[in-house]
C-alpha cells in the first residue's frame, strides 16, 4: 500500500513536472528522454528489484529533468524509496544535493536511508569542506552498515583529520564486520 502511494506521488509529479518543464527560456523544450521515462516507469513497479532498477537507471541517465521526481523520492515514507531517490539524487544533483543529503545522514530513521545518503556524499568529500565532518560523525552510528559506509568513504579522503578518526574507530569497534571494513581501509591508507 505504501508503495503505491508513493507510485501515485510520483505519477502527480511526473505530470506536474511536464507541466511546469514544457519549455524552458528560449523555447527549447525538455522532457524526459525515452530511457528516463521507461526508469521512471520501473520505479513504479510493485516489484522491488524492478523499482531500484529503474532509480539505478535514473542515476546513470543523470539527466536533470529527473530532479523533481529524485526529490520526491527522496522525501518518501518508504526508506527503501528515500534510500534509491537520495543515491540517484546525488549523481543528478551533486553539490546542489548536498543540504538534503547531510540531513538525511544525521537525521534519517532508518539505516538504509543514512547509508544511502553517506555513500551519496561521499563523491563530495574532497571538493566540500562541510562533508568531511558529516562522514566523521558516522563513524560513530548505531548501525553497522552506517558505519562501514563512513569507514570506506573516510578511508578515501587525504585528511589527517580522517586518519586520526578512522583510528579512533579502530580501537573502540567491537563489530567483526565493520572491523574487517576498518582493516581494508587501513592497508589502503598504508598504515
Amino acid at each position: 500500500m505504501r508503495r503505491r502511494g508513493a507510485a501515485i506521488l510520483l505519477l502527480t509529479l511526473l505530470g506536474l513536472c511536464r507541466a511546469l518543464h514544457a519549455e524552458e527560456p528560449g523555447g527549447a523544450a525538455s522532457p524526459l528522454s525515452a530511457k528516463a521515462e521507461a526508469a521512471l516507469q520501473l520505479t513504479r513497479s510493485d516489484d522491488a528489484y524492478q523499482q531500484q532498477l529503474g532509480f539505478l537507471r535514473l542515476e546513470a541517465l543523470r539527466e536533470p529533468a529527473s530532479v523533481p521526481y529524485l526529490q520526491a523520492a527522496a522525501a518518501d515514507r518508504h526508506p527503501d524509496i528515500r534510500a534509491y531517490g537520495l543515491r540517484a539524487l546525488a549523481s543528478v544533483q551533486a553539490g546542489e544535493a548536498l543540504p538534503t543529503l547531510i540531513d538525511r545522514a544525521q537525521h534519517d530513521l532508518h539505516p538504509r536511508v543514512r547509508r544511502a545518503a553517506i555513500l551519496g556524499l561521499e563523491t563530495l568529500a574532497g571538493l566540500r569542506p562541510e562533508v568531511l565532518p558529516v562522514l566523521i560523525t558516522a563513524l560513530e552510528d548505531r548501525a553497522s552498515e552506517v558505519r562501514m559506509a563512513a569507514v570506506d568513504a573516510v578511508s578515501r579522503i587525504d585528511h589527517p583529520e580522517a586518519r586520526a578518526a578512522l583510528l579512533l574507530r579502530q580501537r573502540r569497534e567491537r563489530r567483526r564486520d565493520v572491523r574487517r571494513v576498518l582493516a581494508l581501509a587501513m592497508q589502503r591508507l598504508g598504515t
